[in-house]
C-alpha cells in the first residue's frame, strides 16, 4: 500500500482515486476549488470513441471499461450517472466527410431514423456510442473514491513540492506537508504552471470550449450526431446538449458571442427544429490540450513518483477509466 496524492479533481483525478484506492492505496486527492469544477463539470458527457478517436484503440478500450465501472459507482455512491448506451450517428453532408466505420446509411434511411434531420445530408455513419451526465459521473466518482478510504479535500490549492534525492516526498499546501509515494498530477492545463516548479515542461495548453445546451418544444433528436468536430447530444431531461468551440483564448473560460452564434448555427444546421428551441445555458470551459493530440499518461521525466494524466483535451469523460487503469500499473 502507497501513499498517493493525487493533484486535481475533475474526473481523471476522481476516477485515479476511485481505481487506486480499490487496489487499498492511501489516497488524499486535492483539489484548489470543488471536484468537477472546470471541464469536467462543464463538458457533454459523450462518449464517443469511433467519432471522436477514429482509429484510437485508447477510446475504445475505455468505452469497454464503462458498464461495470458505471454499476460499482452508482451502487456505491446512490448517484445515477444517467449512462445510456445508444446509438449516434456521423453526419456527412459532403462525399469526402465520410467516416470510415460503422453501418454507412443513404440519406433516406438516416431521415427515417431522424426524420428531424437536415434533408441535405449525403448519409451518415451509424455508431456504436454512448453518454454520462458528467457532474454526476464525477461526483459519483469522488463519493465512490471517499467510501473506499480516500481522503478527498476542496480548497486545496498546491504551494510547493517537497523533493529529496530526486524523488518527491510530498506536497505542501499554506501550512501543511501531505507526505506522498507517489504525485499524481491531473491538474488538466493548470498541469504545466505545476510542473515548472520542478523545472519541468508539461506541454499541456488551454482550449476553449464553448456549449449550449437547449429545449426544443418537442422531441426533435433521440441519437447522438457528430459533424466537423460538433456534437448534438440530447440528454434525458428532453434538452441538446450542442458543442464545441475549440479556441486559443488563454486561460479566458468565459462563453463569447461568436463563439454561441456558431454553435446555434450548428444546431439548425443540423436539425433545423431547433431554431424553435429556448436557449437554456451558455458557458465554457478550458480543456489541457498537448499539440499531437495524445493524452499525457505515466512517470514524469526525471522524477520516477511523478506521474501525468493530462492532455485528453475534449475526451476526458471518455478516457477516464482507462487512464485511471494505467495509473494504477504505474503506481503498483
Amino acid at each position: 500500500m502507497a501513499k498517493v496524492a493525487i493533484v486535481g479533481g475533475g474526473v481523471i483525478g476522481c476516477a485515479v482515486a476511485e481505481r487506486l484506492t480499490r487496489d487499498r492505496h492511501d489516497v488524499v486527492l486535492l483539489e484548489r476549488d470543488h471536484v468537477g469544477a472546470h471541464a469536467s463539470g462543464a463538458a457533454a458527457g459523450l462518449l464517443a470513441p469511433h467519432s471522436e478517436l477514429p482509429g484510437d484503440d485508447l477510446g475504445s478500450r475505455s468505452a469497454r471499461l464503462f458498464p461495470e465501472l458505471v454499476e460499482r459507482i452508482e451502487r456505491v455512491s446512490g448517484i445515477e450517472v444517467e449512462y445510456r448506451q445508444g446509438e449516434s450517428l456521423a453526419l456527412a453532408f459532403e462525399a469526402t466527410e465520410r467516416l470510415r466505420g460503422g453501418r454507412w446509411l443513404e440519406p433516406a434511411e438516416c431521415l427515417e431514423l431522424e426524420p428531424g434531420l437536415n434533408p441535405d445530408l449525403a448519409g451518415a455513419a451509424l455508431l456504436a456510442e454512448s453518454q454520462v451526465t458528467p457532474p454526476r459521473f464525477v461526483q459519483a466518482l469522488a463519493r465512490t473514491a471517499t467510501a473506499q478510504g480516500a481522503k478527498v479535500r476542496t480548497g486545496a490549492p498546491v504551494a510547493s513540492f517537497e523533493v529529496h534525492g530526486g524523488r518527491l516526498g510530498g506536497i505542501r499546501l499554506a501550512g501543511e506537508r501531505v507526505a506522498a509515494d507517489f504525485v499524481i498530477l491531473a491538474a488538466g492545463p493548470w498541469t504545466g504552471g505545476l510542473a515548472a516548479q520542478l523545472d519541468l515542461e508539461v506541454a499541456v495548453v488551454p482550449k476553449r470550449g464553448q456549449l449550449v445546451a437547449l429545449r426544443p418544444p418537442g422531441r426533435v433528436l433521440s441519437r447522438i450526431l457528430t459533424w466537423a468536430g460538433f456534437y448534438a447530444v440530447p440528454k434525458p431531461d428532453g434538452s441538446v446538449v450542442v458543442g464545441s468551440t475549440e479556441e486559443d483564448a488563454g486561460f479566458d473560460a468565459l462563453p463569447t458571442a461568436a463563439g454561441v452564434e456558431m454553435l446555434l448555427e450548428v444546431a439548425q444546421h443540423l436539425v433545423p427544429g431547433l431554431g424553435q428551441a429556448t436557449v437554456e445555458r451558455v458557458w465554457a470551459a478550458l480543456r489541457p490540450a498537448t499539440e499531437d493530440g495524445q493524452p499525457l499518461i505515466g512517470p514524469a521525466e526525471g522524477f520516477p513518483n511523478l506521474i501525468l494524466a493530462t492532455g485528453h483535451n475534449r475526451n476526458g469523460i471518455l478516457l477516464a477509466p482507462i487512464t485511471a487503469e494505467l495509473i494504477a500499473q504505474a503506481t503498483a
